[in-house]
This record gives C-alpha cells, structure tokens and sequence, in this order.
C-alpha cells in the first residue's frame, strides 16, 4: 500500500492515526507482519519531516471539499475519501472496494478485517456519493472504460 510513496519526495500523506499506530512503532520499527520494515521506517521517516498527517477519526475533512472516512476494514483503519466536485461528490474507495462487483453485488472485498463492516462502508459510500457512478473502485481495470480519457492509464473523475 505504501510501495512507491519514496517516488514522490514532496507527497504529502494522510493516514489514520490508529492505523499508523497500530503498524508502526516510535522508533519506526514494524509492529505487525502486515507492514513490511522498510515500509514502516519509510513512513515514519516521512512523519519525521513532517510529510504524514495523521487523521484521528472517522469523517474528517483534510482540505476544503475532501472528507475522508474510515470504514471496510481492509487494513486496521483503512479509510476512503469523498470530494466535492461540481458533478457532485465523487468516492475514491481505495481498498475498501476492489470491483465494481462489490457494489453491483453487494459482495465484501476478498481481504477484509471484518465482513460486516465491509458490507457497511459499501452502502455507506452509495449514501455519499451524488450518485452510484461516482463510486470509483481502487483495483477495477473498468475504471478507465467508465472515465476514459486523458487514456493511458490515466482516469479523469468528475472533473477532477
């Protein structure tokens, strides 16, 4: 999850407070199997020069027009965010949901903490965004099909 974040040495990230807390120790050291030690310095390095923000929370606006939600339980306190855009609020459901398949069925992300709350922050994020389309998954290859252009790759949301 935090593979390449050395990539953009000016990123600003913002990350839960029980989820840093839970995967990362004062010294930088890793506190659980699932984060990867050099991740753990990395972000804790990153913290240091003070480029981690940490959100204590649920349903805390980070910029004027950006909310970000916990919810999914994909991580310990995995989150997703909603934008205010002048279509309407856009959600970016990271890993929270993987498919369009998980909306479509109501079906839970395969790497979940917890199945129930999965299930919740799927209908929570239909309740949030201005419309079902505006759910953007973090792993379905049919994103660029919905919102092909610029293309290569590339995705542009609700004017974003």
């Amino acid at each position: 999850h935090m593979d390449g974040l050395d990539l953009f040495p000016e990123a600003q990230v913002w990350i839960q407070k029980a989820e840093y807390d839970y995967y990362v120790g004062a010294d930088g050291s890793a506190l659980h199997r699932a984060i990867d030690p050099e991740d753990a310095k990395m972000i804790a390095d990153m913290r240091a020069a003070g480029r981690v923000h940490l959100v204590d929370g649920d349903d805390q606006e980070v910029f004027p027009g950006i909310r970000v939600y916990t919810g999914g339980r994909h991580t310990y306190a995995s989150q997703y965010l909603g934008v205010r855009t002048g279509e309407g609020t856009v959600v970016a459901a990271s890993d929270n949901c993987y498919l369009y398949e998980n909306l479509e069925r109501h079906a839970p992300i395969a790497q979940t903490l917890d199945t129930a709350s999965n299930l919740a922050a799927l209908d929570r994020m239909r309740a949030l965004a201005s419309d079902p389309s505006l759910i953007v998954p973090g792993h379905d290859p049919k994103v660029f099909e919905r919102f092909p252009k610029p293309g290569n790759g590339v995705a542009k949301i609700a004017g974003w």
